[in-house]
């Protein structure tokens, strides 16, 4: 299994945002510049490598994703790193965990009874525990998608 990694560039000129997908093992065969013009940094400003966290989905940290509940589907980012999670509903102290992970972009948000549509022990999850989710997009690409519902 080879570790794919997304650059994000922002294009110096019109400020486009473009994404590219390379494996280590073609970072390792040859110059990242000879793989695509955006590593040219007079042209192009890095802004972003993200690691994949789902290669089946394309899903790599910083992606948009909206995962099913069963409330109401939610929108979380996916992040990599220690998270807190807690399975219990609460009624155990949640665990330290390493890894894939979801994050709720809105988890205060009620439903129309005043009960939140993300629990407080679903805000932090990882990707290993969801059963479900879709990819929607990207925060660079899609920053809309990172405003408070409702606004």
């Amino acid at each position: 299994m080879d570790i794919l990694i997304r650059y994000v560039f922002k294009h110096r000129a019109t400020g486009i945002i473009e994404t590219k997908v390379f494996s280590i093992s073609q970072l390792e065969e040859q110059p990242a510049k000879n793989l695509t013009p955006c590593f040219d940094e007079t042209e192009y400003e890095l802004i972003a490598r993200n690691l994949c966290a789902d290669e089946e989905k394309g899903i790599f940290v910083d992606d948009l994703i909206l995962v099913t509940n069963f409330r109401r589907d939610y929108v979380a980012v996916v992040k990599f790193g220690e998270f807190e999670q807690d399975g219990s509903g609460g009624e155990y102290t949640p665990s330290k965990c390493v890894g894939f992970y979801a994050e709720a972009l809105h988890p205060n948000v009620t439903d129309k009874f005043g009960l939140r549509i993300v629990y407080e022990f679903y805000v932090q999850r990882s990707l290993n525990d969801l059963d479900s989710y879709q990819r929607i997009g990207n925060i660079y690409q899609n920053p809309e998608l990172l405003k408070t519902e409702g606004e």
